[in-house]
């Protein structure tokens, strides 16, 4: 795919599940007018939205797997290529794994 590039502010928040990272990033995303991508969410619109990765994920998680790393690449890059990301994002479980850490070096 194209590589996406974004040169506003990009936050990336880390932690177990219930350690408030949704909640720092609906603050962030009020006092500074980012944009919080949630890897749950994106995965679940893009499966509403029938985008390419979207219809490769539903399968996926039809069948009870994890969704690949590529499959989750993929519909980040989409994502960040939307206008209203242009002001900055907040990424709330992305990366990961190494290999979407790596791949995120490529996005930004």
């Amino acid at each position: 795919g194209a590589v996406t590039h974004v040169a506003a502010p990009v936050y990336i928040l880390l932690g177990p599940p219930g350690a408030g990272k949704g909640t720092q990033a609906r603050m962030l995303e009020e006092t500074h007018g980012l944009v919080q991508l949630s890897t749950g969410d994106l995965l679940r619109a893009a499966v509403a939205a029938g985008t390419d990765a979207g219809k490769r994920a539903k399968a996926v998680m039809e069948a009870g797997d994890q969704v690949s790393d590529e499959i989750v690449i993929d519909i980040l890059r989409d994502r960040l290529a939307e206008q209203d990301c242009a002001g900055g994002v907040i990424l709330d479980g992305f990366p990961r794994t190494t290999v979407q850490a790596d791949a995120l070096d490529t996005l930004l």
